[in-house]
């Protein structure tokens, strides 16, 4: 039962950060949905699922402000036996993410759709 559980909390979660209207007042100079990140404060892959306006740095820029859905880091708990640490969500500061442009963005509605299926 625990695994049903985790499974339809990870579909809630999916489902509550894909936007689902095309008339989002997406930032023209964020990078596109779907684009594969690293957050530099967590130090672990992600994926952009939104991106808004913040606040305004010092010489009167407007700052984007990304939502990133960051992965599972298996690494870090390979050799120690520890669970490992939950997809976390996560708004971070454009100066605080790597964008690796040279991939091609996720689909977030096919990975939301994957995410659905039962693992087993």
């Amino acid at each position: 039962m625990e695994d049903t559980d985790s499974i339809d909390r990870l579909r809630q979660m999916i489902d509550s950060i894909i936007p689902t209207r095309t008339d989002l007042a997406y930032p023209k100079e964020a990078v596109a949905l779907g684009t594969i990140v690293r957050s530099i404060p967590e130090d672990r892959l992600g994926v952009v699922v939104d991106a808004y306006y913040g606040d305004v740095d010092k010489d009167k820029k407007k700052i984007i402000i990304y939502t990133v859905m960051l992965f599972a880091d298996h690494k870090k708990t390979m050799y120690t036996g520890r669970l490992p640490d939950s997809i976390l969500v996560m708004n971070e500061y454009e100066y605080d993410i790597i964008a690796y442009l040279m991939l091609p963005p996720l689909d977030l509605e096919r990975l939301a759709k994957f995410i659905k299926e039962p693992l087993l």
